[in-house]
């Protein structure tokens, strides 16, 4: 039966009057978190919640600006050695005391966590040991000079020795595990479906608004706004950019926006294994080389792109077109790398150098459920490849399918947080030589490899002039770019809708957080 458009909006008017419910909260995701073990995988919709139970040494505000976290000091004993001094008194979930000890043993399970498709262990990379000096106090011992240290660790979080020693990603999903130090307690996980979490009165930071919470996975951003709508969810992220308009305008809906550090990109697959599955002659016939190892060829698929029609007509206005993975005025952003123009025939006489005077056929695969507009990006992307001989079609799966898969494709798309807040999150983890020892490649699922850009990144991270260390890392950016190491498209704009009565500082780094969810 189909409610005539006055009725619907009595409805929506109705459920919006609604007060707000200060004790429970509920919350529409578009993404899908794969695990309540906060080192299984380093993808935001899973750091969202882990960051409701799980603590950290150091923290990062809405801004991205560095706060005390589990550590309320730190500081540089020498090049090599840093001292951090935790918060007494810190209990976690089931009363057990928060000692030193468990940060060494956070360190060593955040390196390698079995069965992870991208990991935690790049930003530890520099860490050579760590000590508990006393129950209070960690000591940490770099390779080499990492002035970048205290801002990695906000990306690990903090769990307990007595809890997680001997258990796996299964114990961490069922609640047996999940034991933090957090402001919100396990109660419920529900993959693909909902995460609810219980209000933990003893923790040491700020005021939470909320007894429960329930992070409901919405993966269709037409679905989350009539939720939102419909008075069913009370902030919902990612709202569909045709949808903003009509939410903003709506009466008892606040939404909340602030670019974003996100960048959406293409990476292609060097490597003549699975992904060659995706990938053949231009009358479908199998090729003894993989045409993506070619630089001129990933050259010429950039410059086929015309990224601002994209960020126009299918962003509509919630994105940047970009040449580079980091916004404007982020560190190691640079002013003189442009966006690449489109140029249908220097493409074609690229590939025509190449040997693929003829083209190629080529599978792009992209998630169905993770970035918004993400498939009609892709099948833009699809008929501009298509129009310079490479014949493109497109497979779209759901993120938990995409995400195990990733390493046999051919070419997808991505999109990277830039967790360190300057360009070495890309340098190390997707761009770095894979290579658990080295702590590089964790999110490396292409294969590629280019020893020099690895040795640069190296390089520049062990300097502790900022203005020296930046140019260092501006310097690489050139090289992963000039080598077609992934073909950037554009930074993301963050937004959340929300009901009336309702604040949420927007998040540079997109994450949801119940905890800062507040109540007018």
């Amino acid at each position: 039966m189909k409610l005539r458009p006055i009725l619907l909006s009595a409805l929506c008017a109705a459920a919006l009057a609604m007060p707000v419910n200060a004790e429970d909260l509920t919350i529409g995701v578009g993404g899908t978190a794969t695990s309540i073990d906060p080192h299984f995988y380093n993808a935001s919709p899973n750091n969202s919640i882990a960051m409701q139970i799980f603590d950290r040494l150091t923290e990062r505000d809405a801004a991205g600006q560095l706060l005390p976290g589990l550590a309320e000091r730190w500081e540089a004993v020498d090049e090599l050695q840093w001292r951090f001094s935790l918060r007494p008194d810190i209990k976690w979930h089931d009363g057990e005391a928060f000692t030193a000890d468990d940060v060494v043993f956070t360190f060593e399970r955040a390196r390698d966590v079995p069965n992870s498709p991208g990991g935690f262990g790049g930003f530890l990379r520099a860490v050579e040991s760590v000590e508990a000096a006393d129950d209070a106090t960690v000591l940490i011992t770099t390779k080499a000079p990492a002035p970048n240290l205290p801002g990695d660790l906000a990306n690990i979080a903090i769990v307990s020795r007595h809890a997680g020693e001997g258990a796996d990603t299964s114990d961490y999903n069922s609640g047996k595990a999940a034991i933090g130090t957090g402001a919100f307690r396990f109660k419920e996980f529900r993959q693909g479906d909902q995460i609810t979490l219980d209000r933990n009165p003893d923790w040491w930071g700020h005021d939470v608004a909320w007894d429960t919470v329930t992070y409901r996975v919405i993966s269709s951003a037409g679905g989350r706004t009539t939720a939102m709508l419909a008075g069913d969810v009370d902030i919902i992220d990612t709202p569909a950019a045709a949808d903003l308009a009509r939410l903003q305008s709506t009466d008892g809906i606040t939404v909340e926006s602030t670019p974003g550090l996100r960048v959406i990109y293409l990476v292609g697959s060097p490597l003549a294994g699975p992904q060659m599955q995706f990938i053949s002659g231009p009358n479908g016939e199998a090729l003894s080389e993989n045409p993506l190892a070619d630089v001129r060829v990933r050259k010429a698929l950039s410059i086929a792109l015309n990224r601002e029609a994209i960020v126009d007509r299918i962003m509509e206005g919630t994105a940047t077109a970009s040449g580079q993975w980091l916004p404007e005025g982020a560190f190691s952003y640079s002013p003189d790398i442009a966006v690449p123009e489109q140029d249908a025939e220097a493409a074609k006489a690229l590939l025509a150098e190449a040997g693929y005077p003829d083209g190629f056929r080529l599978t792009v695969h992209v998630p169905n459920d993770r970035y918004p507009n993400a498939p009609a990006v892709v099948q833009a992307v699809a008929q501009m490849w298509t129009r310079i001989g490479v014949q493109t079609t497109v497979e779209a799966l759901p993120w938990i399918t995409y995400s195990a898969k990733m390493s046999e494709f051919a070419m997808k798309l991505l999109g990277l947080g830039n967790a360190t807040f300057d360009a070495s999150s890309m340098l190390i983890n997707v761009l770095g030589t894979a290579d658990k020892e080295r702590g590089l490649g964790a999110s490396n699922d292409s294969g590629y490899s280019n020893p020099k850009l690895d040795e640069m990144t190296a390089a520049a991270l062990s300097i502790y002039d900022d203005a020296e260390r930046e140019q260092a890392l501006i310097a690489a950016v050139k090289v992963a770019l000039e080598d077609g190491a992934i073909l950037p498209l554009y930074q993301q704009t963050n937004s959340w809708a929300m009901r009336e009565g309702l604040t949420y500082a927007p998040r540079i780094d997109e994450r949801t957080l119940a905890k800062d969810i507040m109540v007018k």
